[in-house]
């Protein structure tokens, strides 16, 4: 596991004892007991589980694939994230989802924009124009 997974854990598991130790100390002031004390406890945590770790774990994951497929693809892939980030911090959930059918729908071929047959000099292998009769860099003639 590496370092960056183990901190993220950490932190996660830092989070959620802060949480559960928060919601234990504010039941102390009311006269329930400990069955409904580990009840709000543990509806504490699921809430906490189901409405800001997932959503974030699924924004991180599809961050990092938008931004790892972008650059695949010869696009900026931090622009693509900045504009998830966006779109979830103003649009939340649905905002993540716009961003990645937008991609989805837009996202050019692998290797990026295709291009013309690339033609090489077989002398001195650099790129020359496909109507060349000579190499421009070493002068290489070429058979018609």
């Amino acid at each position: 596991m590496t370092k960056s997974k183990k901190m993220t854990i950490i932190a996660l598991t830092c989070f959620l004892m802060t949480v559960a130790l928060s919601i234990v100390a504010s039941a102390q002031d009311y006269p329930w007991g400990a069955e409904e004390t580990a009840f709000f406890m543990g509806l504490g945590l699921t809430v906490c589980l189901i409405l800001i770790i997932v959503p974030l774990v699924i924004a991180i994951l599809a961050c990092i694939w938008i931004y790892k497929d972008a650059e695949k693809r010869g696009k900026q892939g931090i622009l693509w994230v900045l504009l998830l980030i966006l779109a979830a911090i103003f649009l939340s959930f649905i905002g993540l989802i716009i961003v990645i059918v937008v991609w989805l729908a837009i996202r050019p071929p692998v290797g990026g924009e295709k291009k013309e047959q690339d033609r090489r000099c077989p002398n001195c292998g650099r790129s020359i124009p496909m109507d060349a009769k000579a190499c421009p860099y070493c002068a290489k003639k070429f058979e018609e």
